[in-house]
């Protein structure tokens, strides 16, 4: 998906300048607030604080050491900074590739999920792999994605805040319950209007943004305090930026 829409990229072949100056200054028209606050939920999801966090712990490091420490330090902030970038790329091709084509047309406020990849099919085509059938396979690994990270992280608060000892059958079986129950009734609720689950859909990602302060707010006040995080604690600098 990726390459292909990096492919419908260099189709619209457009301006350095100005797609530079919307990346670095961007403006926004009240009608566009809502994406705009909808793409960082999508990208920068709260409950992936958690699930980092989870992570960073299952791998074995000697804590006694502090080159080792700072080792893997260096190389957790490269993985999160390059799956940073590589969102920030996708999304920048995606918006680009719909924008050039789409955006003052007549067809503009009809394009959602369920009809976007036709819309692509008769601009872009695709030849040998249909950018139909690539948008579509890109819809559903991002929906996979995102049950699963939600579910990992979902066990690892259980574990971890709630301190439920539940066996691994039981607590994935409760945390898919959460997940897929409300998604079934939406489903059925919604399944006659498209348009609905589009306004749905960016309600979600609005919804996600909002949260994230709760999970960053208190990640930053933990990883700043000496006593915690020792001599590895964050600067002022870090802490302002965040």
């Amino acid at each position: 998906m990726a390459v292909s829409f990096a492919w419908m990229f260099g189709e619209t072949k457009p301006s350095g300048t100005e797609l530079l100056l919307g990346v670095l200054i961007p403006k926004l028209s009240s009608k566009t607030i809502k994406q705009a606050v909808g793409v960082v939920g999508c990208i920068i999801m709260p409950h992936n604080v958690f699930l980092h966090s989870a992570l960073v712990q299952s791998r074995e490091i000697d804590h006694t050491k502090k080159g080792r420490v700072q080792e893997a330090l260096n190389y957790y902030s490269i993985e999160s900074a390059a799956a940073l970038l590589i969102s920030f790329i996708i999304n920048l091709f995606v918006t680009t590739v719909f924008a050039k084509a789409f955006y003052g047309t007549e067809v503009a406020s009809t394009i959602g999920l369920v009809n976007a990849g036709q819309y692509l099919q008769d601009k872009y085509g695709g030849g040998l792999f249909p950018i139909l059938y690539i948008w579509a396979i890109g819809l559903l690994a991002a929906g996979q994605s995102s049950t699963i990270t939600g579910t990992y992280a979902g066990q690892f608060i259980m574990g971890g805040f709630l301190n439920l000892k539940l066996k691994k059958w039981l607590r994935a079986l409760i945390t898919r319950s959460f997940a897929i129950v409300p998604t079934m009734i939406v489903a059925l609720v919604f399944d006659t209007s498209e348009a609905a689950l589009d306004v749905l859909n960016e309600w979600l990602n609005v919804l996600q943004s909002i949260q994230i302060p709760f999970a960053l707010i208190p990640l930053l006040c933990l990883v700043s305090k000496e006593q915690i995080m020792g001599t590895f604690k964050i600067g002022s600098v870090l802490k302002v930026s965040c």
